[in-house]
């Protein structure tokens, strides 16, 4: 979702629904390195009729390259290297539900979303 469809998005439910909460998050991941910061997340939980839901938009920067390396070498193990654009970037959105009885965050499914 790009930058502007986004924004719009956040005007049209801030304008419909209450919002609980506004954020951001860094988005990390897991390298040989450690936990390595690969992103930021925008986060809007807001109460709607149907409970609470949560808005994640994942920014990330885009991958340009991909090279797998091996080791040749008993008991080494292989790793890929990814080279990160530092002007493109990917955007995922993802929503979430309260779950009261487990009390967690339940990711809803996207091809459920026109029903």
């Amino acid at each position: 979702m790009e930058n502007d469809k986004w924004e719009g998005l956040k005007e049209e439910i801030k304008r419909k629904f209450k919002i609980l909460e506004e954020k951001t998050e860094d988005v990390l991941g897991e390298t040989s390195d450690g936990l390595v910061k690969q992103g930021v997340a925008e986060v809007l939980i807001i109460k709607t009729p149907m409970g609470k839901i949560k808005l994640v938009r994942e920014n990330r920067p885009a991958v340009l390259d991909k090279k797998f390396i091996y080791s040749h070498r008993a008991g080494q193990a292989g790793r890929t290297e990814y080279t990160f654009s530092d002007t493109e970037f990917s955007h995922k959105l993802r929503a979430f539900k309260w779950d009261e009885d487990e009390d967690d965050w339940k990711e809803i499914d996207a091809k459920n979303f026109g029903n």
